[in-house]
C-alpha cells in the first residue's frame, strides 16, 4: 500500500517556493508604489513566476533595495547579504573590464543594457552571469531605481 504522507515533502516544496514568490511580488509592488514607477519595460512577475530570473532593484546610487530569493540559487547569497551593498560585490579580478565600463556607461546615460559578465558565487567561484537593466523613472520622468534582471548563462 502507498504512504500518503510520503508526497507531503514534495507539497511543501511547492507551498515554499508560491510563498517566497509572493512576498518578492509584494514587495517588488511596494517598491513601485513608493516610488510612483511609469511604464516600467518588464513584466516583473512574468520574469520572476515563469522565467525564475533573478530580480534586483537598486536605488539611485546603485545600493541594491531589493532582491528576490532566488538569488541563493544562483550565487549562494542571501537577501540580507545583499540589501544595501552596491552589485560590484559581485565582481572581481576576472570580471570583464569592457562589460563593466559598458554597464557604466549605460547606467550614467540613464538606459537600458544587455551584458554577460563573469561574476563572483559567495564560495568565490565564478560564473557567467546575464544581465538585463533597466532604468526606472517616475510619474514626472525623474529616475528613482534600476532593475537589474539576471540568470546564469
Amino acid at each position: 500500500m502507498a504512504h500518503p504522507l510520503l508526497c507531503w515533502d514534495i507539497c511543501l516544496e511547492g507551498l515554499q517556493r508560491r510563498m517566497q514568490l509572493a512576498d518578492d511580488l509584494k514587495t517588488m509592488q511596494k517598491i513601485m508604489k513608493e516610488k510612483f514607477w511609469h511604464n516600467t519595460l518588464v513584466s516583473l512577475g512574468n520574469t520572476l513566476v515563469w522565467e525564475n530570473k533573478v530580480i534586483i532593484i537598486t536605488d539611485t546610487k546603485l545600493n541594491i533595495i531589493h532582491a528576490t530569493e532566488n538569488i541563493f540559487a544562483m550565487n549562494g547569497y542571501t537577501q540580507k547579504d545583499v540589501i544595501g551593498r552596491s552589485p560590484h560585490m559581485f565582481q572581481g579580478a576576472k570580471t570583464e573590464i569592457t562589460e563593466r565600463q559598458k554597464i557604466k556607461i549605460a547606467v550614467d546615460k540613464q538606459s537600458s543594457f544587455e551584458s554577460i559578465i563573469t561574476n563572483y558565487k559567495k564560495d568565490g567561484s565564478i560564473y557567467k552571469c546575464h544581465i538585463e537593466g533597466y532604468p526606472v523613472f517616475n510619474k514626472k520622468g525623474k529616475l528613482v531605481n534600476f532593475i537589474a534582471i539576471e540568470n546564469a548563462a
